[in-house]
């Protein structure tokens, strides 16, 4: 029985990191989306149900009721904890090149499992690197790796960004945890730290190359103009190389979303969805497929001191707007001038920006809070 779906945003279901993601549907509300991979070291998954394109998103599609667990092939069963919103973590430790995983799970009365599969190798990244053609183009992100063994000619990587933020004028007073409070050295909403995950497919393949060699393999393109890019940047990658049959339903994902942009396009037929089954049901269709593999992993930080196009307008006034709410326009000191200026909260507030907190990570190499 083949049922054709209708997905949106299929690039940020693929992404391996954990990331906020509902998939859509036309016509079909209720589909079975699981998202991960068993990896050394630990593993994640999300499990959420997809809603058809003319539902409200309530924010609550994560299944968040599931019992979890990776199995290996000799009876040990390692189960995982549950982080809530549909998130789902494993200790998976050093993977057994010996040993079959697979991912089994319930959920109410059904069970599910993906198919037993032995840890792929895979081998480490040769470098990261950045390139600005210009001010005003991009800051691109590449990767390159080879395997001389020629263990697998497919690839995929995800990543993870953090980069630190500044408001454009610094406030001395302002809201914190709801009451406005002269700002300190650690109580400011000047600096600001942010992070985010890979929402974009990205697989290569050398299988057509006379070596099994990735120069400079684009990951992910930053414009000049975003805060990314405006003091500090931060990327993990992760990499991992793919069994055939995982690259080409990965392939057929990605080409399929560059085809017709990702939004509401014939994807997959449920034959194709991928190796995960529901022991009750077989003939349920669930979108995902569970690869097993080892991964490797490099950072880099990257100096933001020429990268930065700096766009931002931000009006001042010596008077409050009294069109917004205080709330909105908020007391700062401004060219020595004390408490008699105003601005808007987001030209005042790094906490308003995207993605933005007070969550510096302890690894951070700045000294300022």
């Amino acid at each position: 029985m083949k049922t054709s779906v209708c997905l949106a945003g299929l690039c940020a279901l693929l992404a391996s990191c954990v990331s906020d993601f509902t998939p859509e549907v036309k016509g079909v509300s209720g589909i079975l989306v699981v998202d991960g991979a068993i990896t050394n070291g630990e593993s994640l998954f999300t499990l959420s149900r997809s809603v058809c394109i003319t539902d409200t998103l309530w924010g609550d599609e994560g299944i968040t009721n599931a019992v979890l667990a990776v199995e290996r092939s000799d009876g040990t069963i390692l189960p995982a904890e549950n982080e809530g919103k549909g998130t789902y973590r494993v200790q998976t430790g050093d993977l057994d090149p010996e040993m079959s995983y697979r991912l089994s799970f319930t959920i109410g009365d059904k069970t599910y499992q993906s198919s037993f599969l032995k840890p792929m190798p895979s081998v480490a990244i040769d470098s990261l690197s950045y390139a600005k053609a210009d001010l005003h183009q991009p800051v691109t992100i590449h990767v390159s790796t080879h395997d001389d063994a020629n263990q697998s000619p497919y690839y995929r990587w995800s990543f993870v960004e953090n980069w630190e933020l500044k408001a454009k004028f610094f406030a001395s007073h302002g809201y914190w945890e709801g009451q406005f409070i002269p700002f300190t050295p650690y109580k400011n909403a000047y600096y600001c730290w942010a992070k985010d995950a890979s929402k974009t497919l990205l697989i290569a393949s050398t299988e057509r190359l006379r070596e099994n060699r990735i120069v400079n393999q684009t990951l992910t393109e930053i414009p000049c103009d975003n805060e990314k890019v405006s003091i500090l940047y931060h990327i993990e990658v992760t990499q991992m190389q793919l069994r055939e049959e995982a690259y080409d339903y990965f392939r057929i994902l990605r080409d399929e979303i560059e085809r017709t942009g990702g939004l509401f396009s014939p994807v997959m037929s449920a034959d194709d969805n991928g190796n995960i089954f529901c022991l009750n049901n077989p003939e349920e269709t669930i979108i995902g497929f569970i690869e097993v593999a080892n991964i490797s992993k490099q950072s880099m930080f990257v100096p933001c001191e020429e990268l930065f196009e700096d766009t931002w307008q931000c009006r001042t006034g010596g008077t409050m707007n009294r069109q917004e709410s205080l709330y909105h326009w908020i007391k700062f000191s401004y060219s020595g001038d004390a408490l008699n200026t105003y601005s808007s909260e987001e030209c005042v507030d790094c906490r308003t920006h995207y993605h933005a907190t007070k969550n510096k990570p302890s690894w951070w190499p700045t000294d300022h809070y």
